[in-house]
């Protein structure tokens, strides 16, 4: 039985939903508006001002890179450079994107997209029904869902890239889901798999931790570590090869993306060593940075352990959970917008609580009010917000980022139902 039967009640949209919902349409119109602004003034004729959202040029860019590769899964071709761009990602991101290149079909991006824009759909359909399991009206469930769906800037990001992070972060908020409802080895084994895919998932181990979980904790990573020997057969039918090409193709990636500062990628990339590439008076040149880059890795690394283990590990799960979240895509030392998907699992549960309060009819814990707005302004573009030809909107969602962790770590939010996502029913 739903709590909307038990309570009999039908809530109308809480106000600091409908002050969501008001901002993001607002900030869309915002970023529509200056789009069409530039490109009609023949002075702004130039990137970024022509496309202040996303190049439609780059369409399908990270997908495209793959188009020759994958055709060569599982030989020793697979890492040929005569196929182009290197393979810039662990062995196991390319279990996730083989299906799509699997029997030589026609139209793999497409069919890819296809998934990624169903996923999109189900994603809001299935907010749309917890909502309504919670309580929140029909109406207000639908709207809600609907706007804050069709509204979803790191969604867009991600139709517009095709990038693989979408299945990354649906097995890791999988995983946050098993371990809210006590299944904490499914959770387990959803970590270890987004974990192997691209290393940050792995914080979320931590959530297993704070229980005292460790077998699970452990099983997390004997997941990860089996995936991966599995996916570096799996690229070339030998473990050796494919362990040189993806560390060849890691390390390039490292050179191309990490060490430099890619102008018209730079103001997309909201990570705290990004912030520092940005504003740099003057950039060191790569081998320097690349001490620095070790540096950075060490410190943010014992600051986070330090800040989690010492205040988050003590707050509610909704608050160690919108802390790792932020640890996974600020701490990197790239981090584009599709990262910022990670942002809805801590962002439902924050919704589930507002409604739970609204439904008692208790006044909302302090701090809810701040936190929603820094989701309103991470979920919504700010990339018209342009200084001397590059765009800021990645710094300025960089600190706002860190905001949110400080709020984390000073409010308390807890509800005890508002921290399982359920299905009405």
């Amino acid at each position: 039985m739903s709590l909307t039967e038990k309570s009999g009640q039908n809530l109308s949209m809480p106000k600091v939903l409908r002050v969501f919902l008001f901002v993001t349409v607002l900030l869309f119109m915002a970023n529509l508006a200056a789009e069409v602004y530039c490109r009609h003034t023949p002075t702004l004729n130039h990137m970024p001002y022509t496309h202040v959202t996303l190049d439609p040029s780059d369409d399908y860019a990270d997908f495209r890179m793959f188009l020759l590769r994958f055709h060569h899964f599982h030989e020793r071709d697979f890492f040929s450079p005569k196929w182009g761009s290197d393979y810039l990602y662990p062995a196991t991101v390319g279990m996730l994107y083989e299906p799509f290149f699997a029997f030589h079909l026609p139209f793999p991006g497409q069919r890819f997209m296809a998934v990624v824009a169903l996923a999109w759909l189900l994603l809001s359909l299935w907010l749309r029904r917890v909502l309504i399991a919670r309580g929140l009206s029909n109406q207000s469930a639908t709207l809600f869902a609907a706007i804050a769906g069709l509204g979803s800037y790191p969604l867009y990001f991600e139709f517009n890239r095709a990038n693989v992070e979408i299945f990354i972060w649906m097995f890791a908020g999988l995983g946050v889901i098993a371990f809210v409802k006590d299944r904490p080895w499914a959770a387990a084994t959803c970590f270890g798999i987004a974990g192997a895919c691209k290393i940050y998932p792995f914080v979320y181990i931590a959530l297993l931790i704070s229980r005292k979980q460790y077998k699970q904790a452990a099983w997390a990573i004997v997941v990860g570590a089996i995936f991966t020997v599995f996916s570096l057969w799996a690229l070339t039918g030998s473990i050796t090869v494919s362990r040189l090409g993806t560390a060849a193709g890691l390390e390039e990636f490292r050179q191309v993306y990490v060490l430099h500062k890619r102008f018209g990628e730079i103001g997309l990339d909201h990570s705290i060593f990004g912030m520092y590439k940005r504003f740099a008076f003057h950039l060191p040149p790569p081998e320097q940075l690349a001490h620095l880059l070790s540096i950075y890795l060490a410190v943010a690394a014992i600051v986070a352990c330090i800040a989690y283990f010492a205040r988050a590990i003590r707050m509610p799960m909704i608050n160690q959970v919108i802390f790792l979240t932020i640890a996974c895509i600020v701490l990197p030392p790239t981090s584009y917008d599709y990262t910022l998907l990670h942002l809805y699992t801590p962002f439902v549960l924050m919704l589930l609580l507002v409604v739970d309060f609204s439904v008692r009819r208790a006044p909302l814990p302090p701090g809810t009010w701040a936190v929603l707005i820094c989701f309103m302004l991470l979920l919504a573009p700010l990339n018209e917000v342009i200084v001397h030809g590059e765009r800021i909107a990645g710094q300025l969602k960089c600190i706002i980022l860190l905001v949110l962790a400080a709020l984390a770590l000073r409010y308390r939010f807890v509800s005890g139902a508002a921290t399982l996502p359920v299905t009405a029913g």
